[in-house]
């Protein structure tokens, strides 16, 4: 079991203070790959001045110029940001991180990923201990202004096992501007729900609700769809809403990089404007002129989600710290899980391309299992043909059965890594030609209090 410190205390709002010399034209091109950046530079402001009389792409080389940068990572193949949403000055707990993602790009392969970690989340903090994730970007500040996204990047990377090579900073009323500033984003929301202790920017509470179905959120509500954390109808945990967030912003890129957007010079000064005081990052220009060339070779439409969470073939589990706080903890002590996860993360888009046909049974007397881990998988990429209960409910371990004889090894492997199993080979019965991997779910994936 992990010791957990009990927390300290974080430091207080430090105002309004200077973002530095480089802003994000859209942090949420960079969540998806891409982005366009502007400078508040002597230069940028001639090049601003005669914008209309360029095409968006002509305006960002005049901007910074240069064909030859290359990113930290991309001689390595992948380039590695973390994206940080804090509430801001006028919040309490202005430095504590809502939104934690990490987002990487490989290059070789034109491939993106999205990462996200639930703030719970107990890691070791460089100078602090072990502390909740969503703390580290607060810690950090105490150091000095824009450090916390530094010590946060220093951390998370040591966790999940790779270099975090740049980072942005987003406040929530930076979030809900851009989203106004494109006139909306359009979500299909599965099932509706409630949260009836929403924060108001009072520290008070409210309650907020959302229908199921198609609509298009301004940027009040979409930042209330990502934020809520006490929904119903399942939708009041922090996997819920790291999915909503990827919802979120995986629609806005349709937004984003629509022509209506880009070759729109007023639109894209507006949303200049108003990000210029809502972004910090440690992108220079000429990196995010390289990012854009990078960006518009990915595959934009077949972007892989994770989100690390405690359902069943989860990598967490929930426990309660020394002062009672709810606190999230890796299965694996040593973090080796989720480096694994991360690690193979861009292996995901393999396991679609084989679309092998998986079947998923409950071994065990917990109801409601299969459906559960059926669903997990689906959202891994894999696609799961059915799912229904076992033959016998008293299956102490989980086992994978693969009916291909090999002819579809990446899907064998991620099963493998994701249950820590060995697959046995077996002959396809004659009745269920259709299946080819059979997995049986024992109690050993099951929480430990049940």
């Amino acid at each position: 079991m992990i010791a957990i410190n009990p927390e300290a205390s974080l430091p207080p709002s430090a105002g309004d203070v200077n973002r530095g010399k480089f802003f994000l034209y859209s942090l949420l091109i960079i969540l998806i790959g891409g982005g366009l950046w502007l400078s508040r530079q002597p230069n940028v402001q001639a090049v601003v001045m005669e914008w209309n009389e360029h095409s968006l792409w002509e305006n960002v080389k005049r901007l910074v110029g240069g064909d030859d940068i290359k990113l930290a990572g991309e001689d390595e193949g992948r380039i590695n940001i973390l994206v940080l949403g804090q509430g801001g000055a006028k919040h309490d707990g202005p430095y504590l991180t809502d939104t934690i993602m990490v987002a990487s790009l490989k290059p070789d392969t034109k491939q993106v990923a999205l990462i996200s970690l639930p703030r719970d989340l107990v890691i070791p903090i460089p100078g602090f201990g072990l502390k909740k994730i969503n703390s580290a970007n607060a810690y950090g500040e105490t150091r000095g202004l824009e450090q916390g996204a530094v010590l946060a990047g220093d951390a998370i990377g040591a966790v999940l096992g790779i270099p975090i090579h740049y980072y942005a900073r987003l406040s929530f009323s930076g979030f809900a501007q851009v989203i106004d500033d494109l006139g909306g984003v359009p979500i299909t929301i599965e099932q509706g729900f409630s949260d009836p202790e929403y924060p108001t920017d009072t520290n008070g509470l409210t309650t907020v609700s959302f229908e199921s179905g198609w609509q298009i959120l301004n940027g009040q509500r979409a930042l209330q769809y990502v934020r809520s954390r006490h929904g119903t109808n399942g939708e009041g945990s922090d996997f819920a809403r790291a999915r909503r967030q990827q919802q979120v912003i995986l629609a806005l890129k349709e937004k984003l990089l629509s022509p209506a957007t880009y070759l729109n010079p007023s639109l894209a000064l507006r949303l200049y404007r108003n990000l210029s005081n809502s972004i910090e990052t440690n992108f220079g220009a000429s990196e995010a002129t390289r990012l854009v060339q990078l960006a518009r070779e990915v595959d934009l439409d077949n972007i892989i989600t994770r989100v690390f969470d405690t359902s069943p073939g989860g990598l967490l589990q929930e426990t309660i710290g020394p002062d009672g706080a709810y606190l999230l903890i890796p299965n694996v002590p040593d973090y080796s899980e989720l480096q694994k996860a991360v690690r193979n993360i861009f292996d995901v888009s393999e396991v679609t391309r084989e679309a092998a046909q998986l079947v998923v049974e409950n071994g065990t007397s917990s109801a409601g299992l299969a459906e559960t881990v059926s669903t997990s998988l689906t959202i891994q990429g894999f696609k799961v043909l059915r799912y229904g209960n076992a033959s016998h409910q008293n299956f102490p371990r989980t086992i994978l059965y693969d009916y291909t004889g090999g002819a579809k090894p990446i899907t064998r492997q991620l099963l493998e890594s994701l249950f820590l199993i060995k697959a046995v080979e077996l002959e396809p019965a004659t009745n269920e030609s259709d299946i080819e991997f059979r997995l049986i779910l024992g109690t050993d994936r099951l929480p430990a209090n049940e």
